[in-house]
C-alpha cells in the first residue's frame, strides 16, 4: 500500500490484539457453563417464567466466584420518589483483583404489585440485591447464555406472570366436553355420583361432572405443579 503503514491509534488501539485466543476463552467458559448448569439443577425452585430459567442474585455470585468476581455497593440504598412511586435505589459495582470492572444501579419501588406493601427495609434491601445481581449480569451474562439461560437476573422480574399452556387447555385445566371450552371448568366440590370420584372436573356452564381432576396428565389430569391454581377462588368468581 504505497509503502505506508497504518497505524491504529486511541480507542480502536485495544482491539488489535487479543489477550486471550477465542477458543481457550470459550474452552473456560463451557467448563464454567458446565458447572452453572449443575449447580441449578440442584435448586429445589429455580426461576422458571414461560419456560425460561433466570439467575437469582447467588446464582450470579456464583458464576462471579468461576471468574474472581464480586460484587459490592458503592453507594448504600438511597430513598427516591419516581412518577409517583417510592421506594430505592442502590449502585453496586463489580471487583476483580480489587479493581472496579463495572457498575450498575437498580430501583425497587412500591408501584410493583410484589412491593406495594413491603416494610421499607425490604425495599430498601431488594434494591441492593437488583444491583448487586445487574453488575454481576454486565460482566457474565455470556456466561449464563451458553449455558442455556436468560441474562435478566430474576429479582427483575418481578411480577412477570407465566403465560398459559397452549395446546387445548388453559392454566391446566381440560376442555368441557359438552361445550369444548375450559373457561368456566373448575374441580368440583362434590364427588362424581356415577364414578364415585372425589374430585372430578366440573363445568360451570353445563353442569357436567366428568374426569378426575387428580389424575396425572392428560387427557383429564390437573393443573401443572408449576402452575398453581385455586380453583375455589375462581369458582367464587365465575359465579359472582
Amino acid at each position: 500500500m504505497s509503502g505506508q503503514e497504518i497505524v491504529i491509534v486511541g480507542e480502536a488501539q485495544s482491539l488489535a490484539t487479543m489477550e486471550t485466543a477465542p477458543a481457550a476463552v470459550l474452552a473456560e467458559a463451557q467448563k464454567a457453563a458446565a458447572a452453572l448448569h449443575d449447580v441449578i439443577a440442584r435448586k429445589p425452585k429455580p426461576v422458571q417464567i414461560n419456560g425460561e430459567t433466570y439467575l437469582e442474585y447467588e446464582d450470579w455470585a456464583t458464576v462471579g466466584r468461576f471468574y474472581g468476581v464480586t460484587a459490592g455497593i458503592e453507594v448504600e440504598p438511597e430513598y427516591v420518589e419516581l412518577a409517583g412511586a417510592r421506594g430505592f435505589k442502590a449502585t453496586s459495582v463489580a471487583l476483580r483483583g480489587g479493581q472496579v470492572i463495572s457498575r450498575a444501579t437498580a430501583f425497587c419501588l412500591n408501584d410493583e404489585e410484589r412491593w406495594s406493601k413491603a416494610p421499607t427495609y425490604q425495599i430498601a434491601s431488594m434494591a441492593q440485591t437488583r444491583a448487586n445481581a445487574k453488575v454481576l449480569r454486565n460482566v457474565l451474562s455470556w456466561v449464563a447464555v451458553l449455558a442455556g439461560y436468560k441474562p435478566t437476573p430474576a429479582e427483575e422480574m418481578d411480577g412477570v406472570k407465566t403465560a398459559p399452556r397452549s395446546g387445548g387447555h388453559s392454566s391446566g385445566k381440560p376442555k368441557c366436553p359438552k361445550c369444548g371450552s375450559s373457561e368456566k371448568v373448575i374441580v368440583g366440590k362434590f364427588p362424581d355420583k356415577a364414578t364415585k370420584v372425589q374430585k372430578p372436573w366440573y363445568c360451570l356452564t353445563d353442569k357436567l361432572t366428568w374426569g378426575n381432576s387428580e389424575a396425572p396428565a392428560n387427557p383429564a389430569g390437573g393443573p401443572p405443579d408449576d402452575e398453581p391454581w385455586d380453583p375455589e377462588a375462581e369458582e367464587a368468581g365465575a359465579r359472582g
